[in-house]
């Protein structure tokens, strides 16, 4: 283990954000359990990726955020300079830092996926043209109306298939089904690196070496 990433975990207030975190990495969560709303905490875990070693992730649990519209204008935003209020959108430190984002949304609740769509579009105007790891985690947090959930789920497939984004369902009171987004993530976050960090040096030895032959004969 090198470096440590830097993962911001975000989405609308109540989808079970921390929930996953804790079952996670402490795999302490049942239906009795009982979260407060979240200021920000910070999480450090060894996660590991899909060939086998372990990488640390720093995870920062960030506060809900409020639904950006209601009413009969609620949905998606139409206009990307739309203005939304302190507790609409992510704090601007985590846009500087972050490596990767975890933007989880409730299976239940449509809306908390239309928090996700500004969400998504506000970290692409500001993250100052550096490469960030984004997946979103639909999360089943109890009983869901079946219409409800595979248009819930179809829409956040559609969406992330458009926003070239991986999308996973989990359940945070089902331990295993958080394994598969965080591997990737954590994957992600630390590809592998090329046998040489020159490989103009590499090039320039081949060529010496083919010079040398060719003098030989």
């Amino acid at each position: 283990m090198g470096k440590t990433s830097k993962v911001v975990v975000c989405g609308m207030k109540g989808v079970g954000k921390t929930a996953i975190l804790e079952q996670l990495i402490y795999g302490n969560v049942n239906l009795k359990s009982c979260f407060y709303p979240t200021i920000e905490d910070i999480y450090v875990a060894n996660i590991e990726t899909d060939r086998g070693p372990k990488e640390r992730v720093c995870f920062y649990d960030t506060a809900g955020l409020e639904p950006p519209l209601t009413g009969e204008f609620k949905g998606p935003p139409q206009s990307p300079t739309m203005q939304l209020t302190a507790n609409q959108v992510l704090q601007r430190h985590y846009l500087g830092f972050s490596e990767g984002f975890v933007m989880v949304y409730d299976t239940a609740r449509p809306e908390s996926l239309d928090v996700l769509m500004y969400l998504k579009k506000d970290i692409d105007r500001n993250k100052d043209k550096k490469e960030v790891v984004i997946l979103v985690i639909g999360n089943r947090t109890g009983p869901d109306d079946p219409n409800s959930l595979e248009n819930t789920c179809s829409k956040a497939s559609n969406w992330c298939a458009r926003e070239k984004v991986r999308h996973f369902e989990v359940n945070a009171m089902d331990r295993p089904s958080l394994y598969e987004p965080f591997i990737f993530m954590t994957s992600k976050l630390n590809p592998v690196q090329n046998k040489t960090t020159f490989p103009q040096l590499s090039t320039l030895s081949k060529l010496t070496q083919k010079n040398n032959k060719s003098e030989a004969m």
